[in-house]
């Protein structure tokens, strides 16, 4: 058995692992050469999110960060750590100097967890109050299925879907009441809660006012692109740029036939919903 390409492999992996942590090490040094961001895409977990901001960095002009899923705002998700503890400085070290921005440009973060964590929305504030956000959502039916799907693939979940949709709120009570925002079941088992949108979005609204804000529904995107990519470039003020959509997909979720988690999840929201598009001004048609 030639076991040289395993050892290869092994030792590219923790070559580029020392190379990134080096790097960093530089970019903490640099820290105050650089720039906070100009906008945030914070999107509900499952809804496309990470696919649209690869369009996005198609555009010249536009400026992702040194990693993705900082996790700085929410504290990031292990228990032994808390990202925001490691400062401003921390944090600015992800992005480019201002000297590497020319005029015009833009650099952005982008997060599924910052919409939902009940902290992070006042801390951004703190620090970015005129920042621009822009919401990436999906239909809450489909998108609690999905999460529901991969926490049972990763045996976060045990229970059958319809139960533990139902305990949901049970579950929730006391990682709520103890603020325990690193927990397995506000990680993983906030199959509904996530799809709470208007809840998530005033908390920002409140803070940063409606100007600053552009909700973008996934479906919506998925059938017309243009359009989409097209409101989002007047809302940050920049040059329409055409990006290839070819490589575009909206996550896959498996389909849950029982009648009773359909039936269940459709009654649930379907208030929530209608409730959300006066909020909002926007009819999503989930």
């Amino acid at each position: 058995m030639n076991i040289e390409p395993a050892i290869e492999s092994r030792f590219a992996r923790l070559f580029n692992r020392k190379h990134k942590q080096i790097r960093f090490k530089y970019r903490l040094l640099t820290a105050r050469q650089r720039v906070l961001p100009n906008f945030l895409i914070l999107g509900a977990r499952y809804s496309g999110t990470a696919s649209l901001v690869k369009l996005i960095n198609q555009h010249p002009k536009l400026h992702g960060t040194f990693q993705s899923q900082i996790h700085y705002f929410d504290g990031g998700l292990a228990r032994n750590r808390d990202n925001f503890l490691n400062g401003e400085s921390w944090y600015r070290a992800h992005f480019p100097k201002r000297k590497e921005l020319a005029p015009g440009h833009l650099a952005f973060e982008a997060s599924t967890f910052y919409s939902f964590h009940p902290l992070a929305a006042k801390r951004l504030h703190d620090l970015i109050p005129d920042v621009k956000i822009i919401f990436v959502l999906r239909d809450p039916v489909q998108r609690a299925i999905h999460q529901y799907n991969d926490a049972k693939r990763q045996n976060h979940e045990y229970l059958p879907m319809i139960n533990a949709l139902q305990i949901e709120e049970k579950r929730l009570a006391w990682t709520m009441k103890n603020k325990d925002y690193k927990s397995g079941t506000f990680l993983h088992a906030t199959y509904k809660s996530r799809g709470h949108y208007k809840e998530q979005i005033s908390r920002y609204m409140e803070l940063f006012g409606r100007d600053k804000i552009l909700l973008v529904g996934i479906e919506e995107f998925c059938q017309n692109p243009e359009k989409v990519f097209s409101e989002i470039y007047q809302f940050l003020g920049i040059d329409n740029f055409v990006v290839d959509t070819k490589t575009f997909k909206l996550p896959k979720f498996k389909v849950n036939d029982a009648p009773d988690v359909n039936n269940y999840l459709q009654e649930y929201f379907n208030h929530r919903n209608q409730s959300f598009y006066e909020f909002s001004g926007k009819a999503f048609n989930w």
